[in-house]
């Protein structure tokens, strides 16, 4: 029998957890316990595993996930987010291999890596994160040989629909279960969208700065058909308030108007404004 590789490449934190426990519903697929990259730790998780230019001897990797895999079964099925930026090597070592290519909405991406990475990194290098995966999904999709894409959000919303793409897609897998209750993170839950939950986590002065970088890529917002949200009017002059005072404050220049107390009120004006706008802000997704 012929093996098929299908290689799932969705960025971290943006739900190919969740689509391969969905995947692995199919008694005619294959998958590890882990990400593929964990079972050769010493050539795929290091610390330059993001490195695009990182030389990766796939002969032995082939060899070790072999092991791992039950031949037996017609689809070969791994995930390790960083492979989407290596997608044309895959392709080249793992022939008639096939992709199944995701992308998240940036807010609750942006959300859900800072709560997992931590306060090492901030919104503004998380949110070039996402600009960066998103541009080399795209160029999977427009350059890879067999692919089919989906967002997230159409995933979470519309699981029966996207799993017979998914079907049309692989025929060999038959058949796939989205009704179930899947394990991710610890929690069972039945297929849900927690953009809303996690995006409301975010402050309008965390949004003001994933907004700075997204602003800078339109066109990969309207690839995957994303808006921005808007940042209350207040909370920005807060920003440019902010920014002048510390400037004038180093220059050794602060006018007397603008002393600690008078900023200290400032500032939590524009909390309170921000809370207020939070609450009442929603997004709509497409």
């Amino acid at each position: 029998m012929e093996n098929k590789y299908l290689f799932v490449l969705c960025p971290p934190a943006s739900g190919s957890t969740l689509l391969q426990k969905i995947l692995r519903t199919s008694p005619h697929a294959s998958a590890f316990n882990v990400e593929g990259q964990g079972l050769v730790k010493s050539i795929l998780f290091t610390k330059d595993r993001w490195n695009p230019g990182k030389i990766i001897p796939w002969d032995i990797v082939k060899e070790k996930w072999a092991e791992k895999w039950d031949l037996a079964k017609p689809i070969l099925l791994e995930k390790s987010p960083p492979h989407l930026i290596r997608a044309k090597q895959l392709e080249r070592h793992f022939p008639g291999s096939h992709f199944i290519i995701m992308m998240r909405n940036p807010y609750a991406f942006c959300e859900g890596v800072k709560r997992r990475w931590g306060k090492n990194y901030t919104y503004r290098n998380i949110a070039k994160f996402w600009a960066i995966c998103a541009g080399y999904q795209i160029d999977n999709i427009e350059n890879l040989n067999n692919t089919r894409w989906f967002r997230y959000e159409d995933l979470t919303t519309s699981p029966g629909t996207v799993c017979k793409q998914i079907i049309d897609f692989i025929p060999q897998l038959e058949k796939l279960s989205p009704e179930k209750k899947f394990d991710v993170f610890e929690k069972s839950l039945p297929i849900t969208n927690l953009n809303q939950q996690q995006i409301s986590n975010l402050s309008s002065d965390d949004i003001f700065e994933i907004n700075r970088v997204l602003k800078r890529y339109p066109k990969f917002l309207a690839f995957f058909n994303y808006q921005y949200i808007d940042v209350p009017g207040k909370t920005i002059k807060f920003k440019i308030a902010k920014s002048i005072y510390w400037w004038l404050r180093s220059l050794n220049r602060l006018p007397e108007p603008l002393r600690w107390n008078n900023w200290k009120n400032l500032n939590n004006t524009g909390d309170s404004q921000s809370r207020k706008n939070e609450t009442n802000n929603k997004t709509h997704f497409h």
